[in-house]
C-alpha cells in the first residue's frame, strides 16, 4: 500500500518537473542535444560579465548573477536579442544566484559557467600548474558546481580558459587540464542528479590549437566514458573582422581541421572589433550550411560595454542601460536565421566515438604527448567522496516580477516602454523573433515590441496546459490517498 509520505514525494517530484522552463542539454557525439526532444541545440549566445574580470570582487557580495533586478533587465534585453545561452566567467559560489538563474531559466536562456576566477589560488598557474593544483583549488571549483548543478539551465562548466596559450604552456599544462576535467566530472557524477558537461575554452593560437583539442578530446584506452576527456571544446576566435568571408577569416580552415571532431566545437568567444560598429556578418556563415555540420554555434563577446570596447549595451551607474548599434546589428543578423533548420538532428554526428589517446595525435614537437595525468591531490578524493563542507546549493525559485523597473534606451535614444521578460513554456529555449528593438521606436519617442518566444495565443495555450497538468496531478494525488 502506498504511504501518504511516498504519495507526497511523488507529487512534489511531478510539480518540480512542471516548474522547469527549459529541458536540460546533453552531449551526444559532436552535438549538443535537448535531453527530451532530442533536437540539436545550437548555441546562440553572448558573454556576460558586467564590470569585466577586473571588477570581480568576492568581498563585495556581488557577482554577475547575484542581483536579481539587474538580471531581470538584462534577461529582457537578451530575450529580445534572441540569444539562448550566456557565458559567465567569474562567480562567487558563496552567493545566492537563485533569482538570476531562475529569471534566465524562465526565458529559455542557458548558462555556460567558468569554474575558475582570476584571483590567486582559483585557477591553474600555466607557468607552474602543479603548484596550483591542490585541494584548496578543488574546493573552489567544486563550490561552483554545487552552486549551479541544480539549475536545469546550467548547460555546462568550463574547466579552463586559455590556460594553454603558447608553446611553453602547451608542454606542461595539458595533463593538469585533463586531471581537472576528471575531478569535476567525478564530483558531478557523485553529487549531481544529472550529468552536466565539462569542457575547455581555447585561445585561437593556430600552432597549438589542434593539439590542444586532440589532447583533451581523445579517450585513454579507447574508453569513451573516460572522465578526464572533455565533453565540449570552445574556441575564442576573432578572425572575422568587418566584411570578411568564409575563406579570408580562415573559417574554411577551422571547418576542415575540426571535421572529424567527436565533441561539440563552438566559438566560446567571437566578434572582432577592429571595424566599428560591428556588423556581425559572420553570423550567417557560422549558422549556415558551410559550418553547422561541424560547429555548434558561438557566444558573442560581450554583453556590456567595458574598456575593451566589445559591448552590445551600455550599463550606467544609476541602473539605466542604453543599447548600442552593435546590439541592433546583431539582432538583425540573428533574425535572419532558420532556427528550425539549426535544430535538425544529425544521426551521424551523435554516434561518433573518440579516438584512443596516443602520441601520434600530437603534431608539435613542443606539445605534451604523454597521457599519464596527475593523481588527485591530497584531500581531493575525500572532497569527491563526501562533498565539500557546507555547500551553497542553488535552486529554481518563482519569479514574481516580469516588468523591468529600470529605464532602458534604444540606440537612437528613445525609451523602451513596457520592457519585460516573457516566460516561455516548459519545453522551449529562447530564439530570435524577427523583430527589431531600436527600429520599433519609429518617431514616437518610445519603443515597443514583443520579446522572443511564443505569441500571446501560444502563451495562453501554455498556461492552459499547465492548469490541465496541475489538475491531473491533483487527480493522481486523490487516487493515491483513496488507496491508502
Amino acid at each position: 500500500m502506498i504511504s501518504f509520505h511516498h504519495a507526497f514525494i511523488a507529487i512534489v517530484a511531478l510539480l518540480i518537473q512542471i516548474a522547469l522552463a527549459v529541458q536540460t542539454i546533453k552531449v551526444q557525439g559532436s552535438d549538443f542535444v535537448n535531453s527530451v526532444t532530442n533536437n540539436r541545440f545550437q548555441i546562440i549566445g553572448v558573454a556576460y560579465q558586467p564590470g569585466g574580470s577586473s571588477g570581480f570582487n568576492p568581498g563585495s557580495g556581488i557577482d554577475p548573477l547575484s542581483n536579481g533586478t539587474v538580471c531581470l533587465r538584462d534577461a529582457a534585453l537578451m530575450q529580445r536579442l534572441g540569444i539562448n545561452t550566456i557565458r559567465v566567467y567569474n562567480l562567487d559560489p558563496s552567493l545566492n544566484h537563485d533569482t538570476c538563474a531562475s529569471v534566465f531559466n524562465s526565458v529559455g536562456i542557458y548558462m555556460l559557467l567558468d569554474v575558475n576566477s582570476p584571483l590567486p589560488g582559483q585557477s591553474l598557474n600555466r607557468g607552474e600548474p602543479g603548484s596550483s593544483y591542490n585541494s584548496d583549488y578543488l574546493k573552489r571549483i567544486f563550490g561552483v558546481v554545487e552552486a549551479f548543478k541544480d539549475y536545469p539551465n546550467t548547460l555546462g562548466f568550463f574547466g579552463g580558459n586559455e590556460v594553454i596559450n603558447d608553446d611553453p604552456s602547451g608542454g606542461i599544462v595539458p595533463p593538469y587540464l585533463r586531471a581537472v576535467n576528471r575531478d569535476l566530472k567525478n564530483y558531478i557524477a557523485k553529487h549531481s542528479s544529472r550529468t552536466i558537461p565539462v569542457g575547455y575554452s581555447a585561445a585561437d593560437v593556430r600552432d597549438i590549437l589542434l593539439d590542444t583539442w586532440a589532447y583533451l578530446s581523445c579517450a585513454t584506452k579507447g574508453n569513451s566514458n573516460d572522465m578526464s576527456r572533455i565533453d565540449f571544446f570552445g574556441l575564442n576566435s576573432y578572425s572575422w573582422c568587418g566584411s570578411a568571408s568564409f575563406q579570408s577569416a580562415g573559417y574554411d580552415v577551422l571547418v576542415s581541421d575540426f571535421s572529424n571532431t567527436t565533441v561539440p566545437v563552438f566559438f566560446s568567444e567571437y566578434g572582432c572589433n577592429k571595424v566599428n560598429p560591428r556588423v556581425f556578418e559572420e553570423v550567417q556563415t557560422l549558422y549556415g550550411p558551410q559550418m553547422t555540420s561541424v560547429m555548434s554555434g558561438g557566444l558573442v563577446y560581450e554583453y556590456s560595454q567595458e574598456v575593451s570596447n566589445y559591448g552590445l549595451v551600455d550599463l550606467h551607474d544609476n541602473g539605466t542601460a542604453s543599447l548600442r548599434t552593435d546590439y541592433d546589428h546583431l539582432q538583425s543578423q540573428y533574425n535572419k536565421l532558420n532556427v528550425t533548420l539549426l535544430e535538425s538532428g544529425n544521426s551521424t554526428a551523435t554516434m561518433l566515438k573518440p579516438p584512443t589517446c596516443n602520441s601520434g595525435l600530437i603534431t608539435s614537437s613542443t606539445f605534451n604527448n604523454n597521457f599519464t595525468i596527475p593523481s588527485i591531490p591530497q584531500g581531493g578524493q575525500s572532497l569527491i567522496d563526501n562533498g565539500i563542507s557546507n555547500p551553497n546549493r542553488g535552486k529554481i525559485v518563482d519569479i514574481t516580477q516580469d516588468n523591468v523597473p529600470q529605464t532602458v534606451y534604444t540606440s537612437n535614444g528613445n525609451v523602451i516602454q513596457n520592457l519585460a521578460i516573457k516566460p516561455l513554456p516548459n519545453d522551449q529555449s529562447n530564439t530570435p523573433n524577427g523583430q527589431g528593438t531600436s527600429e520599433s521606436a519609429g518617431g514616437s519617442g518610445t519603443a515597443t515590441g514583443s520579446a522572443a518566444g511564443p505569441t500571446a495565443t501560444k502563451k495562453g495555450a501554455a498556461a492552459r496546459e499547465r492548469v490541465q497538468v496541475l489538475a491531473l496531478v491533483g487527480a493522481i494525488l486523490i487516487g493515491m490517498l483513496w488507496s491508502l
